[in-house]
């Protein structure tokens, strides 16, 4: 008899490590607020503003107007992309003998690290990432029309963010740093289904950290057979928060805000990077989409931190001393993209 328990409870916590079970049950209170009482200056308003990206590191906002409205109609246009030949998508891939970096299609290019210490491949996550506003090296789908609804969300997602990291001294006089003239990164997000790949990584995409300023996120829309469905109770965006991972029920009509390290690095700890991954829906047919736009800092910002990340090696000396986002930003890639075979 005890060798049979102590084999079901072997099985078990095998299969809540491989499915992320043993931390699913807990979810986030995410702080929402209002975007009416947000553009009056409401003080209280700000003051949860504040207080969430300090605590959290994630805030969402409600009421965004023709948010809603933008979000399904990039959802429509990203699926009709997303169900295109392979060999299609592939066409729009950046072509790195040309000097071509990052902008369009993109897949399994990500690497993170698994609670067991093992590096692994988000090898079902498939992105597309185009700079907002237009930009003319954006290089956009023929067969479908994607630029329309990606500039018109990408837009959206850019005002209300850059409100927010004005609000909270991000950017601006107070910090020195100013954005107008830098491009937003924008990056289609489509999950696809997890029956479609091995089991050795159970997230869609594994724990990690941000590393610009701030980030502006749309809530996940999920379809299964092409037709819409509810969240699945085990997948979805988990951030990590006093140490735990919590999931957070994604709301149709909520634009949310995480910061990432570099700004962290900016505002000396006053806003928290939050450490976060997607949970994939384990056996199932469950396909995700969703959008991310990336604020930098001017690759030239110089910034004398004193925050606790000044100890990371991507930091390159000791807090006080000097760093440029540059830096920092080409560290963090070196950490996380896989490399294309020579």
């Amino acid at each position: 008899m005890k060798v049979k328990t102590f084999f079901i409870s072997s099985l078990f916590t095998l299969l809540s490590f491989c499915c992320g079970a043993a931390e699913e049950t807990e979810t986030l209170s995410l702080d929402v607020i209002s975007y009416d009482l947000f553009i009056q200056n409401d003080r209280d308003t700000v003051a949860t503003l504040v207080k969430a990206l300090h605590e959290k590191g994630i805030v969402g906002i409600k009421g965004v107007p023709g948010y809603v409205e933008k979000v399904q109609k990039f959802v429509e246009s990203s699926r009709l992309f997303c169900h295109l030949s392979d060999s299609v998508k592939e066409s729009y891939a950046p072509n790195h003998d040309l000097g071509e970096m990052f902008l369009g299609y993109e897949k399994g290019k990500e690497k993170f690290k698994r609670p067991d210490g093992q590096w692994v491949v988000d090898d079902l996550k498939i992105s597309y990432y185009a700079y907002v506003p237009e930009n003319p090296q954006n290089k956009w789908p023929s067969e479908v029309d994607l630029k329309t609804a990606f500039q018109d969300l990408g837009k959206v997602m850019a005002d209300t963010g850059q409100k927010v990291m004005e609000k909270i001294n991000l950017i601006g006089h107070s910090s020195g740093i100013f954005i107008d003239e830098t491009p937003k990164i924008g990056r289609m997000l489509y999950y696809q289904k997890c029956a479609e790949t091995n089991t050795d990584n159970p997230f869609w995409c594994g724990a990690h950290y941000d590393h610009g300023m701030f980030t502006a996120i749309t809530p996940a829309t999920y379809f299964v057979d092409g037709k819409e469905v509810p969240e699945p109770k085990e997948a979805g965006l988990f951030v990590k928060v006093d140490g735990i991972f919590k999931k957070i029920q994604a709301d149709p009509e909520v634009l949310m805000f995480q910061a990432g390290e570099f700004g962290q690095i900016v505002t000396n700890d006053t806003i928290k990077a939050t450490e976060h991954r997607v949970h994939k829906a384990i056996g199932s047919q469950v396909e995700r989409y969703a959008m991310a736009l990336f604020f930098d800092a001017p690759m030239d910002t110089v910034v004398n931190s004193f925050s606790e990340l000044t100890q990371d090696n991507r930091y390159g000396g000791k807090a006080g001393e000097p760093c440029t986002y540059q830096q920092w930003h080409e560290e963090s890639f070196k950490r996380y993209i896989v490399k294309d075979p020579s």
